[in-house]
């Protein structure tokens, strides 16, 4: 944020980049609307939500482990069935050693996916459009006030937890895993280490249920700021850094409520990366145009994490396809175990998701009664006019250069007022 107020067209130097102010007032840019960056997640007639992520990819990711369970698991079948054949004895030792090693190195390392990306989909929640109210809703934390240091807190106590009870489950199948008769000592070893596991869960449960449930009462809280669309603060930022041994750009499209009482800050503010100013543009404009001329005028979202899409998909590829790459695409769908993948995407953004969101915007949500649906001010109305002149007369414009026009234009016209 800036001390002086950004205007549509506006071209800034920064510390980091460079910026194109957007907005206020949300005009015309010309360009053709567009979601490159497939941040619309859904839409009706009242409200348009955006959110960033591949949810779909972090489902497969998680479950992709218990495919990896089931093929060991289905491995150590083999070899067993393979003795079987061989020697006519059938022994169970094989799979379940391999079900015990799957229950300690593979299937947490599932779980901790799966909830790493149910607890990221809560902290991103969706910056939400509302056309007939023409106001923005956007996230943002509030600290509880009270700073909570759990002593050993952190990623690395969970790993050495882990560890240890890795351990000492180890030292307890000993003697069923060992060959040959176990003597006294090696079940005194196995009963030492059933008394460890005992004192280590009378340490460690109580420990990290406290814990969670102390992180989880002084957890920031959130809340949505709820401002008119017309001043939103929107511009497109080229950042750039400069590292020892590497440069790098990003262009980042970033939605912003000002804080009145501190012009270096916003209340909330949310960026996303649309990788040139072009698509940038394009991006805000879906916006725009959904806010301006309703939901039919900007792009549908991608539905691309929904089961419907999946199906569809699936018998595309079977008509489109060859056998064999159809039975490579049913490999690959079965490995990161898809259809499950994205029954569990329309959970988290169906139930898990409209849990989380405060109680507030939902009722900011409700449709509107047709007698106090907002109107667009006459400022808007009138820029738009000067735009459209601007854009007609100069047809080869790019919708940067438009927008830098108009802004040019509406400084000149300030200033001869002046």
């Amino acid at each position: 944020m800036s001390e002086q107020r950004l205007q549509a067209g506006e071209r800034r130097q920064t510390e980091a980049g460079d910026i194109l102010a957007l907005s206020p007032l949300p005009v015309e840019t010309g360009a053709e609307a567009a979601d490159p960056v497939q941040w619309i997640r859904q839409k009706n007639n009242e409200c348009m939500d955006l959110q960033g992520g591949n949810l779909v990819f972090a489902a497969e990711f998680a479950l992709m482990f218990v495919s990896l369970m089931l093929l060991m698991l289905a491995a150590g079948f083999a070899m067993t069935f393979a003795v079987f054949i061989d020697r006519g004895t059938w022994d169970w030792e094989p799979p379940l050693y391999l079900l015990i090693l799957n229950a300690f190195l593979t299937l947490p390392w599932g779980l901790v996916i799966h909830f790493r990306a149910s607890k990221e989909l809560k902290k991103s929640p969706p910056i939400r459009l509302n056309r007939k109210k023409r106001q923005v809703a956007i996230p943002h934390w509030v600290p509880s006030g009270k700073e909570v240091k759990i002593p050993l807190w952190g990623e690395s106590l969970f790993m050495w937890v882990y560890i240890v009870y890795f351990i000492t489950f180890g030292v307890i199948i000993t003697p069923f895993i060992s060959e040959g008769p176990v003597d006294a000592y090696g079940w005194t070893f196995a009963g030492y280490g059933l008394l460890a596991l005992i004192i280590e869960s009378l340490i460690f449960v109580p420990y990290l249920l406290i814990g969670l449930k102390l992180r989880k009462k002084h957890a920031p809280r959130l809340e949505y700021v709820y401002y008119p669309w017309e001043k939103l603060v929107a511009y497109i930022e080229e950042r750039r850094s400069l590292g020892p041994t590497i440069f790098t750009e990003q262009v980042m499209l970033t939605l912003a409520v000002p804080n009145p009482d501190d012009p270096q800050s916003a209340l909330a503010a949310t960026s996303i990366n649309v990788g040139h100013e072009t698509a940038g543009i394009a991006q805000w404009e879906s916006l725009r145009r959904f806010m301006e001329d309703g939901p039919e005028a900007c792009p549908d979202p991608q539905n691309n994490d929904t089961l419907a899409h999946y199906k569809e998909n699936c018998r595309k590829a079977r008509q489109e396809k060859s056998m064999g790459a159809w039975l490579w695409k049913k490999v690959g769908d079965w490995f990161f175990q898809r259809y499950l993948a994205h029954k569990l995407t329309e959970w988290r953004t169906k139930r898990l998701l409209p849990k989380t969101l405060p109680k507030d915007l939902h009722e900011w949500s409700q449709p509107v009664p047709e007698g106090q649906q907002a109107k667009p001010s006459e400022e808007l109305k009138k820029a738009n006019q000067k735009i459209r002149a601007l854009r007609k007369k100069n047809s080869h414009l790019t919708p940067q250069r438009l927008l830098e026009e108009f802004y040019k234009l509406s400084t000149e016209n300030e200033t001869l007022l002046a």
